[in-house]
């Protein structure tokens, strides 16, 4: 790739077990991508705060099979602005992260905080307490070989707080560790800023900067204000997370890209659900015409 991209893939189904990931991987393969993003939050390979040693030899015999190269996400309920459990998510994440070591990935995504709305002091001092958490694990992942990215996410409801792109860009920033870099989550960012009231362009641009991991699914950045009785009645109002296929919805990706200054290495990770897994080739089709705009127009 002549910028900043390393390549395009998709991340895996969520299963507990390893038995549906080599097929998993073998689909991923044939879409022509160079990476699969295992999703290591759904599976049974930590227990208690330590890798599960026969699973993780499962993990690493069906990745070597394949031909790909590996990025993960990490446990989902991983919170640092949440006191209470901080030595718990302390200990866990090294041992996700000894699991990318074993497979091969460099990057670990996580969840940046989401807590109930409340002072603005108390918010910065939560804040405070995630950058020193992200300090500390970045050294345990220089160990490994791996970049934690710090994913943007959306406020739930009136009560619920999570920092918008721009802020985010400036907390990774602060941490100030090779090793901690920011994954863009594009629709996740529109949701946020549509939630907020914010430019959506002008912030995700600001959090390209330290982003080193970018995904990439669909949607029309409209809180979900109703809830449908099931995924289909969602993507009918066409509100919330849908992690549409690239194009069904309304993001900008052609005029956004050239503008996102993201850090070398980079990949373009479609998160498509199973149920959308039809469309995979037309998404590969996108993610390989895209790749080569992204940060064009920034670099220029």
């Amino acid at each position: 790739m002549p910028n900043n991209v390393a390549g395009f893939g998709f991340s895996t189904s969520q299963h507990r077990d390893t038995g549906g990931l080599d097929g998993d991987l073998a689909r991923i393969a044939e879409l022509g991508a160079g990476f699969a993003e295992l999703s290591l939050c759904a599976m049974d390979l930590v227990v208690a705060g330590r890798p599960y040693a026969p699973r993780l030899r499962e993990l690493e015999r069906v990745c070597a099979k394949h031909r790909l190269r590996y990025t993960a996400h990490g446990p989902l309920a991983v919170n640092f602005m949440d006191p209470r459990h901080d030595a718990l998510f302390r200990r866990v994440v090294p041992a996700y992260l000894d699991i990318c070591h074993a497979v091969g990935a460099t990057v670990l995504v996580l969840h940046t905080g989401v807590v109930q709305r409340r002072p603005q002091p108390e918010l910065d001092h939560l804040h405070a307490r995630e950058r020193e958490a992200l300090r500390q694990l970045g050294d345990v992942a220089a160990k490994a070989g791996v970049k934690l990215a710090l994913e943007t996410l959306y406020p739930t409801g009136p009560d619920s707080y999570t920092a918008n792109p721009a802020r985010l860009a400036a907390e990774i920033e602060a941490v100030d560790h090779p090793n901690v870099v920011g994954c863009l989550d594009l629709s996740h960012a529109y949701l946020n800023c549509t939630f907020n009231g914010l430019d959506f362009e002008a912030e995700v641009e600001r959090f390209a900067t330290v982003a080193g991991h970018l995904h990439m699914h669909d949607s029309f950045g409209l809180p979900a204000t109703v809830r449908g009785f099931s995924g289909a009645e969602d993507v009918a109002f066409g509100l919330g997370d849908l992690h549409l296929p690239l194009g069904y919805g309304d993001i900008p990706f052609e005029r956004l890209l050239p503008r996102l200054a993201v850090k070398p290495e980079t990949v373009l990770l479609c998160e498509l659900p199973p149920h959308f897994h039809v469309d995979g080739a037309h998404c590969a089709e996108r993610l390989r015409s895209w790749a080569p705009l992204v940060g064009q127009a920034a670099a220029g």
